[in-house]
């Protein structure tokens, strides 16, 4: 990003400072970029995109419910928060002022559902744009931006996690025999329960919360500066060839092999 359009954003968001402080109790200010352009979190408004064609949300909050051809992967792009919900039929509902709800898609293609926005959507709003997605499969995940996700239970063979933005993904309580998880972005994940498999690899500065989440047999790979702290196995296969450290708990039989500033720590 053009580095004097950033100062000039920065600029033109401190001076609406006051007007901020005048309202709520503290404001934060949050500049990330998209394909679209540019979000702006401002205390409690959301910007996206171009200025000049921007639209500003009504403010009149609707969440229509969407029908959705069969899927079992999930990807997310743009500044949209997703909550996913394990159920018996295919759904979305989209939560945005009535003016704005329009720009968000929920698009499948194959086997995939894609949460975005429309190409080249620009808008302010007070609202946070949320999509719920209820599901009768999920084999995979995909969060690519800045939006975060967050999944409360889950029960499947197997699950493929990846993160390469700035999102972070939640989830509560996972029950799989098979756990694939690739994060090369900034985002975080947490999450909890079991998999009896477990094979990560972290190339960027993302951090894994996986230290109630057993296993049997896991295989860690990490090139970047994102640490990753694990729960009780039985079986840890461990290169460490970044920044990045790994924690780990109980008594495993450990192969490592470690060529970076990272450190492998047993708890």
């Amino acid at each position: 990003m053009n580095t004097t359009r950033l100062a000039a954003l920065t600029l033109a968001c401190l001076a609406l400072a006051p007007t901020a402080w005048a309202t709520d109790k503290e404001w934060t200010l949050n500049i990330k970029q998209e394909t679209n352009g540019l979000t702006i979190h401002l205390g409690g408004n959301t910007t996206v995109g171009d200025p000049g064609r921007r639209i500003k949300g009504s403010g009149r909050v609707v969440e229509p419910q969407r029908s959705l051809a069969p899927f079992s992967r999930v990807q997310v792009k743009g500044p949209v928060d997703v909550v996913l919900v394990q159920g018996e039929r295919e759904e979305a509902r989209v939560r945005a002022d009535d003016n704005l709800e329009a720009l968000v898609t929920t698009q499948v293609e194959g086997d995939t559902l894609t949460v975005a926005l429309k190409p080249g959507a620009s808008f302010s709003t007070r609202t946070d744009l949320r999509v719920t997605v209820q599901f009768k499969q999920l084999q995979g995940l995909q969060l690519s931006s800045s939006g975060d996700a967050k999944l409360d239970r889950f029960k499947g063979e197997k699950l493929a996690l990846e993160l390469n933005g700035s999102g972070d993904l939640r989830i509560g309580q996972l029950e799989v025999r098979e756990l694939t998880a690739q994060l090369s972005g900034s985002g975080d994940l947490q999450l909890a329960g079991s998999a009896e498999r477990q094979d990560w690899s972290l190339s960027g500065s993302g951090d894994v919360g996986a230290r109630s989440l057993s296993g049997q047999k896991v295989r860690a790979r990490l090139s970047g500066s994102g640490d990753l702290d694990l729960g009780v196995c039985q079986e840890l296969d461990a290169e460490l060839s970044g920044s990045g450290d790994l924690a780990y708990a109980g008594r495993p039989v450990v192969k490592s092999r470690v060529s970076g500033s990272g450190e492998l720590m047993g708890r």
